[in-house]
């Protein structure tokens, strides 16, 4: 429990930072701002090759010894990954998002520091003695939150996408030196002599991670692919405007991924172990019961916020309270495709989760490129629905033909 309040504090505390900088920048910089965070997602998820699945799974039942063995051998492999994946991040960042060099540089730091923050929280799960780590990724995003709000209140003539970049490279620089410090702190080995050992070969972690990863990259394409198209096809101006509001959306996603998804998770596992998928199916009809009204009343509010006199300030001026409400909706039928594919999960029934992920990405795609060259910004919103819709249907009837969890239906 500590653990996962600790995470919503540390999501609420990044996810604010991003709305404060999205908003508060010139939105030809947040165009560059949102891009740039869209290829450092991208970036973090290639050099993590949803290893922590094959981690968790491993770390269960060994020993504090074996256990951080085997974290030392996975630090290695991202460490690979690093020296493949940078350059590419440079240039991507440099040739697209039009960034000079040096602030390139600064976010290839920021993107180091995201991905082993990410990692952080990870391991904390199955290893709760190296919490004080998490603890140190918080109290960093929280600097940078604070910082960043500071320098903003004190020189807002002077804030430009320079100062931003600077000023979260420096708290990175930051983290990271206080997660390294904080895992030898709490890591069992006696020296670093003892640090090796796992004997996990790199072929050996791309081999174990392979399925893992081809889900969680169209599971990844199913959510970001939009900012990548919009990245493309419309002006920095534009994607600054989407920015804006697709990352205040998606705020509501990322509190439900923690605060529901992941809390109820377990229960599904545990029912569908016992051969009772009524019973799980009863845990996700109550989950949603709670969370329709809550994703009706975030609309409402956007849209009481666009309408008010809260509308007339400056920062506020660029959002579309129809598009906040339709992207809310998109996240909200999300939620329930999760939970489909959290059943077929439970009834290690991963394939259909892949088939079902694809080919709602591959529709979202070709939607998105069409609906966004012929209406801009709205139809890009549109198609975050239309995508979201096909992976609730396609999920909803792989659940319904699977055997284990409709004991009526034959194989």
């Amino acid at each position: 429990m500590l653990i996962a309040a600790t995470k919503l504090f540390d999501i609420a505390a990044r996810s604010l930072f991003v709305l404060l900088v999205l908003y508060a920048l010139p939105v030809r910089s947040t165009g560059q701002f949102g891009l740039a965070l869209t290829l450092i997602g991208f970036f973090t998820f290639l050099s993590g090759f949803e290893r922590y699945a094959d981690l968790q799974r491993r770390m269960v039942g060994t020993t504090a010894l074996q256990t951080d063995r085997l974290i030392v051998s996975t630090l290695r492999f991202y460490a690979l990954n690093y020296m493949v994946g940078l350059p590419v991040l440079l240039a991507l960042l440099v040739l697209w998002v039009q960034l000079p060099l040096m602030l390139a540089l600064l976010c290839g730091l920021i993107a180091v520091g995201e991905h082993l923050s990410n990692e952080v929280y990870r391991i904390a799960l199955i290893a709760p003695r190296h919490r004080p780590v998490l603890f140190a990724v918080l109290a960093k995003n929280i600097v940078t939150l604070t910082g960043v709000a500071a320098l903003l209140w004190a020189r807002p003539a002077a804030f430009d996408i320079d100062t931003v970049l600077a000023a979260w490279a420096a708290t990175s620089l930051v983290g990271l030196l206080a997660i390294v410090v904080g895992f030898t702190r709490t890591w069992a080995f006696a020296s670093f002599a003892d640090a090796g050992g796992a004997g996990l070969r790199q072929q050996v972690q791309y081999r174990a991670s392979r399925t893992h990863f081809m889900i969680g990259l169209v599971a990844l394409g199913a959510l970001q692919a939009d900012r990548l198209v919009v990245g493309a096809l419309l002006t920095l101006e534009q994607s600054g405007l989407y920015f804006r509001h697709i990352f205040l959306a998606s705020f509501a996603y990322q509190v439900f991924n923690v605060a529901s998804y992941n809390r109820v998770a377990p229960r599904i596992y545990e029912h569908a172990h016992a051969h009772q998928p009524e019973q799980a199916s009863a845990v996700i009809r109550r989950e949603l019961k709670r969370l329709v009204p809550a994703a009706t009343l975030v609309a409402a509010l956007f849209y009481a916020i666009g309408h008010s006199g809260l509308g007339t300030l400056k920062a506020l001026q660029s959002i579309n309270p129809n598009y906040l409400a339709l992207l809310t909706l998109g996240f909200l039928v999300r939620a329930f495709a999760d939970f489909n594919a959290l059943l077929l999960n439970a009834v290690y029934a991963e394939r259909e989760v892949f088939l079902s992920q694809f080919a709602a990405l591959a529709l979202a795609i070709g939607f998105n490129i069409a609906l966004t060259h012929l209406y801009g910004i709205g139809g890009t919103v549109l198609t975050l629905v239309i995508g979201s819709a096909a992976y609730a249907f396609i999920s909803r009837t792989r659940v319904r033909r699977n055997p284990l969890l409709n004991p009526r239906e034959t194989p």
